[in-house]
């Protein structure tokens, strides 16, 4: 119960007037009260037979034009108080008489409701008011919602003699009634109902809807007494007031009407649910409500938004939102990237002085910064979080800024480029940039990145990118994305789900930019080994190699001239089989040309740029060919790696031919006996005692048993052998 309320009840109970008037006069001074507790007060004196002490508080209320700022429904209930708390009163009764006529005067028997409810006769309104609702609820011309599902109906006719009304509902017309059973089976409406007005004027809806869609929203949400859900209003609107494919596009332009409309409420958050305000709140308390019941997160963007609609003598209104705000921060009930966020906007709005100390404390609790900031979502609060660690810290900036370039997703890179450029320090970043392209492994976002500039042809900041081939880059990065889109699959992190989001974004996402840009730039051979990598791809969809196959083909059509038919999914056919001996041998050679042989040629790509003019450079030529057979070797050798597979000699049979088995055969053509292990092209050779898989001897022996014979061809012709035994092989040893 109200503080309002308390005082009226008490004063009532002691018939203590003055106190009584008192409280009366505070409520309407303070202008704090709620409409619906003056008729709660009113309704108590009345059944205390006291009505006419709340008439006067209530004619003073009407008077003073607080009234007119209430929704029609609701000023007519206050007229209606008004009427009983002066029974004695001709001017409110006829007052009562002028409310009724704009609600109910279209319906042809509303002069003889009037007059045979009495309304205007007697003097206890509180008696007849009941009964004239219910004889113009369902005259001629009045409407009505079926309880069963008949949808809305409009009462036709009314025969007084046999208590019989007829109805037209939309799906059943002239249906005789009781007028008896009428209450229990139907609901009345008025005739500016939104069901209606959809059945009987849906044109006028659609006016609405396009000339004044808050008007629309407040028409659906008088539906019912209880706040709407947004999905509610949807349903009423879309589909049947404006096309549901309109939706989105009509409700952005309408939500942004409602923010000014002050008798329409909104709970904010996921379950959004919209509501009708009896009067239009104070500032206070409009906000008050918006920010009941979101949870942090949700509070932090509602207070932006306010923020953006309040003018700067208003953000005082704010302050019981900032200290839920500040509470969520200290309790830690945001993730630390919003905490930051959060303490920026306090910081601005509602400092404790504290702020700049709490961002650095939460930098400390994270184990890499470049996390914190890649994950506040805008760019300014980027730009400050990212000032104020280096104002509290700048000796331990200057000692992680290599490692904070290196993770940084695109917003926090083009900061700190931005910010090394006018430090004219750009050296620093140069050193990592040849760093990575060496060693893509690194950091495969700042690859991408220096991928994409590459291909864009924006290599001002980066000028090692210029001369390196844009195809070779973009290979390097569909492979770099195979294995990251793998290693996801097996263990998911932040970082790695960001990084693997940035290389969908930019190589299998429309408009496919870096795609096309590299098309642009290669010769058809490029093309050619773009597309037979984009096809062996394992983690990327069908759909989507579909998509990038398409994009090839219309700039190079006769792209697939000459090529074998390569198989779009990945199957044991695309797999390399080796021991570990193998596989060591091909990633010391992968690792070898990463860490020795590139950065040789790179560094000769150097020394032969600073020659001169390049257009007659022998040594820039031959260092720039040089540098691309060794990033087309990379590739190669990282892509058979990514399709390897583990053969393990002690799980061979020996009751047939398989991986890892060792052979021994009999030579028909020579009568001579030898040994070989069955391993992969890798492991070694026949002078070796290893016999590939993939090679025609290798792969005739699969699945033959001992005593078999069987022929091959070989480039010495045809022979035949026999298969003397089969034993478990062993993996090779390094000599």
């Amino acid at each position: 119960m109200s503080q309002f309320l308390d005082r009226t009840e008490r004063a009532l109970k002691d018939q203590s007037w003055d106190d009584y008037e008192e409280a009366w006069l505070d409520a309407i001074e303070g202008g704090s009260t709620k409409f619906p507790d003056y008729l709660v007060a009113a309704k108590s004196a009345i059944t205390q037979g006291h009505e006419e002490r709340a008439g006067q508080m209530m004619e003073l209320i009407y008077q003073s034009g607080n009234a007119d700022s209430l929704v029609p429904e609701k000023k007519l209930e206050f007229i209606e108080a008004l009427a009983c708390t002066l029974p004695r009163s001709e001017d409110m009764r006829q007052l009562l008489l002028t409310s009724y006529k704009e609600h109910f005067g279209h319906i042809d028997g509303f002069d003889s409701c009037v007059e045979n409810s009495g309304l205007m006769k007697g003097t206890r309104p509180g008696e007849v008011i009941p009964l004239f609702k219910r004889m113009v609820h369902y005259q001629p011309g009045s409407f009505v919602k079926h309880r069963s599902g008949w949808g809305v109906g409009e009462v036709k006719s009314l025969d007084s003699k046999t208590e019989m009304a007829v109805i037209d509902f939309e799906k059943k017309e002239g249906h005789s009634m009781k007028l008896d059973a009428l209450p229990q089976v139907c609901t009345p409406l008025d005739h500016d109902h939104f069901l209606v007005m959809a059945w009987r004027k849906p044109e006028e809806l659609k006016r609405f809807a396009e000339e004044e869609p808050v008007e629309l929203i407040k028409l659906a949400l008088r539906t019912s007494s209880k706040p709407l859900p947004l999905a509610r209003v949807k349903d009423l609107i879309a589909g049947t007031v404006i096309p549901a494919t309109s939706w989105s596009k009509w409700w952005a332009r309408t939500r942004n009407a409602l923010k000014k409309d002050n008798l329409v409420g909104q709970t904010g958050g996921k379950n959004n649910e919209l509501y009708l305000l009896d009067t239009p709140d104070d500032l206070d308390t409009s906000l008050s409500r918006k920010f009941k019941g979101l949870n942090p997160s949700e509070l932090l963007q509602s207070i932006r938004e306010s923020l953006a609609e309040l003018g700067p003598d208003q953000i005082s209104s704010l302050e019981e939102g900032f200290s839920r705000l500040r509470r969520d921060v200290d309790r830690g009930d945001l993730p630390r990237s919003e905490r930051v966020s959060a303490l920026l906007l306090l910081r601005e709005h509602a400092s404790n002085g504290q702020e700049e100390m709490a961002i650095g404390a939460l930098a400390i609790k994270e184990k890499n910064v470049a996390n914190l900031l890649n994950n506040i979502s805008r760019e300014d609060e980027i730009h400050e979080t990212l000032d104020i660690l280096i104002q509290l810290n700048p000796d331990e900036f200057a000692n992680n800024s290599e490692e904070l370039f290196m993770a940084a997703d695109d917003t926090l890179r083009e900061l700190l480029i931005e910010k090394f450029r006018n430090e004219k320090r750009m050296e620093v970043l140069h050193e990592i940039a040849i760093d990575t392209l060496r060693q893509p492994g690194k950091s495969p976002l700042l690859y991408l990145f220096l991928a994409r500039r590459a291909t864009a042809s924006n290599t001002s900041d980066f000028p090692m990118l210029d001369g390196i081939s844009t195809p070779d880059l973009v290979r390097q990065c569909l492979s770099l994305l195979d294995r990251l889109a793998l290693e996801l699959s097996n263990k998911e992190t932040p970082d790695l789900a960001r990084t693997v989001k940035r290389y969908r974004q930019h190589l299998t996402a429309k408009p496919f930019n870096m795609l096309n840009r590299t098309l642009e730039q290669c010769q058809i051979h490029d093309a050619r080994e773009i597309y037979s990598l984009i096809v062996s791809l394992r983690t990327i969809s069908d759909a989507n190699i579909e998509k990038l196959k398409a994009v090839i083909l219309r700039k190079f059509p006769k792209v697939l001239a000459g090529m074998k038919q390569v198989q779009t999914s990945s199957t044991s056919s695309n797999a390399i089989y080796s021991t570990t001996f193998g596989i060591e041998r091909v990633s010391k050679e992968l690792e070898e040309l990463r860490n020795v042989k590139l950065p040789e040629i790179y560094k000769a790509v150097g020394d032969a740029a600073a020659l001169g003019d390049l257009s007659e450079n022998a040594e820039y030529t031959a260092a720039i060919e040089e540098r691309e057979n060794l990033n087309r070797r990379v590739l190669e050798l990282q892509a058979e790696l990514d399709r390897s597979q583990i053969i393990d000699p002690d799980k061979a049979t020996t009751d047939q031919v398989s991986l890892g088995s060792r052979v021994t055969i009999h030579s028909n053509a020579n009568d001579s006996e030898v040994t070989y292990s069955i391993l992969g092209p890798w492991d070694g050779g026949p002078e070796e005692g290893v016999l590939s898989y993939l090679s025609p001897l290798g792969t005739a022996l699969l699945q033959k048993k001992e005593g078999d014979e069987f022929e091959v061809e070989l480039p010495t012709g045809t022979q035949s052998f026999k298969i003397l035994s089969i034993e478990k092989g062993e993996v090779p040893v390094a000599k």
